[in-house]
């Protein structure tokens, strides 16, 4: 009914909870041992399958099968549950369901697994058994870990080490220092999975198991290696090979060869690194482990690259990137594309090199917006578990307090029933003293989240303004730039794109100037120099900034602004206003269209109104221009780029300015922006 996973998902698990230390023979000697010790219990006179004593051996026996007998394990953990419940032996049950979860998961049930362990963590009596509680957080953390669902595997797996801590337990101390390395690694934080290396090292020596410190020794020197310390990672590396001699384990050695070759090809010894590579990719023939095969074709390309063998260094990539694809290993593809750039643009494929580095920039910031969501998630998940263990203590605390209470109240009641009334209403005034700080606390710290989610979202922003709009053209620049000096057709290319990268760099100068302001505008304490300004005057500078785009896109400007009109405004501030609105008018006028500026005096306000002939605006689209939650932003009429943080800027500016504005607007028919200013009657 069940048969053994595939070894990519086995080997992929034992790297994870460190099970590949133990061979098939310890495992097969665990198992005749039990086997043997069930024999023994059954031939005693006084024997009955219900006392606790066979049960926990039936349970022993199931977990040493769940490898290499998982059909005889499943069987062996249910009848360890039946027995369990039947006689009411809660420790027996535990022990049993995490035996089930565990067979699950390693059957690739993973799913199912996970029912199992959540059923399991809601028995209130699991906190009596510190080693079940263990195991089975454990076994709920690999199951999230297979799913990809990073934060909450890191959180089972904090919750298993706090467990660990609190019992000083020195084999789960390891694990999960161990298993806490292994996500940070997989997730390329490499110093925070070197921390959490270090500390397994340090319980590993109490262990004295040569298999598991060759384990960490290795995986060690390969974060060594990421971070730049050669020295320490060679250490590291020649004392894993002095481990491994004794102790044969293929699977490790094929990882351990592959990391050999990534600090050769560090110091440019690409001889040597391919030669380790080799050996690697020999040996990974073995066994599928399709992410380590990746990585190692990549090593291998690397090589003959530094060796300038162009061909071989080109096949050896495109043979790595499928497997990238397969492993769903998105760093590793980055680097593959961004290495076949460099291949191409060598061999002077000018055409193919521009085709992978438009596939690295894509890439490279669909990481980088990952990462972003997913270090603000793991933080999240951290901080989540930090506060539950603080509910807890102060929970615990507060029980205690109360312990004491009781106590002190009782025997105050031997003496006299007066002094017991009084330390009642005296401690329920004490507790609405408290109610009433928990509540004001309560109060700040609302206030305080919807402050960190506001700094997040302008965070977001300003990471996808920066790493889009303005990223974008500057390597586009470098590149072109970069032709030029090295191609002989360099020239051409220049000539051909200088016009479109000049309107990208113009662009990209408005975009930082509207960042700026807009961080000036988050922050507190920003000041705002009220001066009377002639509307006209400064009016008249700005359409003769744009007078270019004006021209290009033949707009007619109809200017009915009086030259006396005047508001009280931040002169700054009133310039970066009508700069975004005649900007965006011009953006979203076709050709041949008209923008009409006019003013009136409406009680103490000067109204300034902006209006185009332009594509327009639906309710929906006039609803978001403004919102904190939604992104809103166009490509112009003639595909020019917005980031979606003018108006925003505008209208902050606006209202720092003790001003309102006001938006209309209809599809295909234009817009108009009606800005209303304090007046300065001359």
């Amino acid at each position: 009914m069940h048969s053994i996973s595939n070894y990519k998902h086995i080997f992929l698990l034992f790297a994870l909870i460190c099970i590949n230390n133990f061979t098939a023979v310890a495992q097969k000697d665990s198992i005749n041992y039990y086997h043997e010790k069930i024999s023994k219990l059954v031939n005693t006179l006084d024997f009955s399958e219900n006392s606790p004593n066979f049960i926990d051996n039936i349970n022993q026996l199931s977990y040493y099968q769940r490898l290499i007998e998982q059909d005889s394990s499943l069987i062996n953990a249910e009848r360890a549950l039946e027995l369990s419940k039947k006689n009411n032996y809660t420790h027996g049950e535990l022990e049993a369901l995490a035996n089930l979860a565990t067979i699950y998961l390693y059957t690739g049930q993973t799913n199912k697994s996970i029912d199992f362990s959540l059923e399991t963590i809601k028995n209130p009596d699991l906190k009596k058994y510190p080693k079940t509680e263990m195991k089975i957080y454990n076994i709920l953390g690999q199951g999230y870990y297979f799913k990809n669902d990073y934060p909450s595997t890191y959180t089972q797996f904090l919750h298993t080490l706090a467990i660990a801590e609190k019992t000083n337990d020195q084999f789960h101390l390891f694990r999960m220092n161990m298993n806490l390395g292994t996500i940070f690694s997989r997730l390329n934080d490499n110093e925070e999975a070197l921390k959490y290396y270090a500390v397994a090292f340090k319980y590993v020596k109490n262990l004295k198991d040569p298999t598991k410190e060759a384990m960490m020794l290795s995986n060690m020197a390969f974060l060594n290696i990421e971070l730049g310390n050669l020295d320490q990672a060679k250490i590291e590396l020649d004392e894993t090979f002095a481990l491994f001699e004794k102790n044969k384990q293929k699977t490790w050695l094929a990882w351990t060869y592959s990391t050999l070759g990534l600090y050769y090809l560090k110091l440019n010894d690409f001889n040597n690194a391919l030669v380790n590579y080799q050996i690697s990719l020999d040996m990974h023939d073995e066994f599928n482990d399709v992410k380590a095969k990746a990585e190692v074709k990549y090593g291998l390309g690397k090589s003959y690259l530094g060796l300038n063998n162009l061909v071989k260094a080109k096949a050896s990539i495109g043979e790595s990137i499928p497997l990238f694809i397969s492993s769903d290993y998105e760093k590793g593809l980055e680097g593959a594309y961004r290495t076949l750039y460099e291949i191409n643009k060598r061999q002077g494929n000018i055409a193919e090199s521009l085709k992978y580095l438009e596939l690295t920039e894509k890439l490279s910031n669909d990481i980088f917006k990952k990462n972003n969501r997913r270090n603000l998630t793991m933080l999240n998940a951290k901080l989540n578990f930090e506060k539950e263990k603080e509910d807890l203590k102060a929970q615990n605390e507060l029980a205690l307090n109360e312990q004491r209470k009781y106590v002190k109240w009782s025997l105050i009641g031997l003496f006299t029933l007066m002094v017991i009334v009084f330390l009642i209403l005296r401690a329920n005034k004490r507790e609405k003293i408290l109610n009433k700080k928990l509540a004001n606390q309560t109060e700040i710290l609302n206030e305080n989240q919807i402050k960190l989610t506001q700094i997040n979202a302008n965070q977001d922003r300003l990471f996808s303004v920066v790493g889009h709009d303005l990223r974008g053209p500057i390597i586009s620049l470098n590149e072109i730039l970069t032709l030029y000096l090295e191609d002989q057709e360099g020239k051409d290319y220049f000539e051909k794109f200088a016009p479109q990268l000049k309107e990208d760099i113009e662009q990209v100068q408005f975009t930082m100037d509207n960042l700026l302001h807009w961080g000036k505008t988050q922050m507190q304490g920003s000041t705002v120099n009220i001066k009377s300004i002639s509307v006209k005057n400064e009016l008249d500078i700005i359409l003769q900034l744009y007078r270019n785009e004006i021209n290009k896109k033949s707009i007619v400007i109809n200017n009915q602004v009086a030259a006396n009109d005047k508001v009280f405004a931040d002169l700054q501030q009133f310039n970066i206003i009508f700069r975004n609105l005649i900007n965006n008018a011009i953006k979203f006028t076709p050709n041949k269209g008209m923008i009409s500026i006019s003013t009136e005096i409406k009680n103490k306000y000067l109204v300034i109104q902006v209006s185009d002939t332009g594509v327009g605006m639906t309710e929906a689209d006039v609803s978001k221009l403004f919102s904190n939650t939604e992104s809103f932003s166009n490509y112009g009429t003639n595909l020019e780029k917005g980031t979606g943080l003018g108006l925003r800027l505008v209208r902050a500016m606006v209202i720092n300015n003790n001003g309102n504005i006001m938006v209309k607007s209809q599809p295909n028919k234009g817009s108009q922006f009606i800005i209303e200013l304090p007046v300065d009657i001359v």
